[in-house]
């Protein structure tokens, strides 16, 4: 039984790894695409090659607790504003995508400056979008 579920979530994190090497390869803009889960924690994430993070270890795990309570807090709120399709923040040195789907959400970072369009954006949501 045991080894079931450690199939299963093996395969889970395999899927989410899948995810993050397609959406990275949209763009030549893109320069992290992270998988977070309800807690802030990172299940998966890559870095484009070449890329040096912003952020330290310890502030990755500031921010994304940070976004993770965020997005909960919100929740009680959607039924009166409707489900969040996306999230932008754009700061001075980079801009963040953010998606939630399912208690998952997805954190992508783009050069400074860019702001995806409205196609990128759908072809993100629906690689997130799918089961």
């Amino acid at each position: 039984m045991k080894n079931s579920s450690n199939n299963k979530w093996n395969n889970t994190l395999l899927k989410y790894k899948q995810k993050n090497l397609e959406i990275i390869s949209l763009s030549k803009s893109i320069r992290y695409v992270g998988i977070i889960n309800y807690h802030g924690r990172t299940l998966d994430g890559k870095i484009k090659s070449g890329i040096k993070p912003l952020f330290s270890p310890n502030q990755v795990c500031n921010e994304f607790f940070a976004i993770a309570t965020s997005i909960k807090l919100r929740e009680k709120s959607l039924s009166a504003i409707g489900k969040s399709n996306y999230i932008v923040l754009n700061h001075k040195k980079v801009t963040i995508l953010l998606f939630y789907n399912n208690k998952i959400m997805y954190y992508i970072t783009f050069d400074p400056n860019q702001i995806p369009n409205k196609l990128l954006i759908q072809k993100i949501k629906n690689i997130t979008t799918v089961a």
